[in-house]
């Protein structure tokens, strides 16, 4: 039957609250894995002294190759543009995996070449810094929320839900975070009338914003009355009778009869108003007077 009640809501509500703790979890994780390795503290100061492939390498004491983390942690946030938004420490790890790679390479320890490869990987230091806050468990700003929509995308459309709240006031922020939900994230056939994501549940909650749009605003925003007209011209007359009948279609961004509803599926249930029924005897119509196209 077409859209239940509040317990349909409140039951989808909690689904959305779950869904979106899964993908800051999922989000975390995979970025996590992407980025470079977090190394423990004084990792890459111990190896220096544990290594001695390089003699410039073997010059330096742990305490200066610790001084040097900690400076080239300061320029990175500044460098990039990162200050008020992170702390040093918060790349510490990801300066300390690169020097330790250095040394296991033979390489020579400077701040300049430290920070050509932090420059040259700059996409990946956002977003490990992404995932280190989601990963973290802190309370987001604006700011932040829109450092990840702009500079870890992937993550971004994976956790949508909680962004879109922080960014909702930029239009751009938002126009770019509804594209990477559908890229990154788990869209649905239709598209909330009130946020512009494809983010509606079977009972019309949208996952995204969490509003509940009414079936009449969903049917406009997705286009509903041209997409009815487009499905029955393919339809055979028995299947356009027991829509009639029952008064209401599967819609999945495609109109379907009732009987080809998808167990389980992402569309809706969606009521037909007296001037869709019209469209539907219209149609019939037709049929008997041979006028319509063959259906299928």
């Amino acid at each position: 039957m077409p859209r239940s009640g509040g317990s349909s809501k409140r039951r989808s509500s909690a689904r959305s609250e779950e869904e979106q703790g899964k993908a800051v979890k999922s989000a975390t994780s995979k970025a996590t894995k992407s980025t470079v390795p977090v190394g423990k503290s004084g990792k890459a100061s111990q190896a220096v002294t544990q290594r001695r492939r390089s003699p410039k390498s073997e010059a330096m004491s742990p305490e200066e190759v610790g001084r040097l983390v900690e400076e080239v942690s300061r320029e990175v946030i500044e460098g990039l543009g990162l200050s008020g938004l992170f702390e040093v420490g918060d790349v510490r790890d990801m300066v300390e995996s690169v020097v330790q790679s250095m040394v296991d390479e033979g390489r020579r320890l400077s701040k300049e070449s430290i920070l050509k490869i932090l420059s040259n990987r700059r996409e990946e230091v956002y977003k490990y810094l992404a995932a280190r806050v989601l990963r973290d468990n802190r309370d987001l700003t604006v700011e932040v929320a829109e450092f990840i929509v702009f500079r870890a995308p992937d993550i971004a459309g994976r956790i949508a839900p909680q962004l879109y709240p922080l960014v909702k006031s930029n239009p751009v922020a938002v126009d770019s975070l509804r594209h990477l939900w559908e890229l990154y994230g788990k869209p649905t056939p239709l598209k909330c009338p009130i946020c512009g994501f494809k983010a509606l549940t079977p009972d019309l909650n949208c996952i995204v914003c969490g509003g509940a749009p009414s079936e009449e605003e969903v049917k406009k925003v997705n286009n509903f009355e041209e997409e009815l007209k487009h499905a029955i011209r393919g339809w055979r007359r028995e299947l356009v009778e027991e829509a009639l009948l029952a008064g209401y279609v599967y819609y999945d961004g495609e109109v379907k009869p009732p009987s080809m509803a998808k167990p389980g599926g992402l569309g809706a249930l969606i009521t037909l108003n007296s001037r869709e029924k019209m469209l539907l005897r219209e149609h019939l119509a037709r049929l008997a007077a041979g006028q319509a196209p063959a259906s299928r």
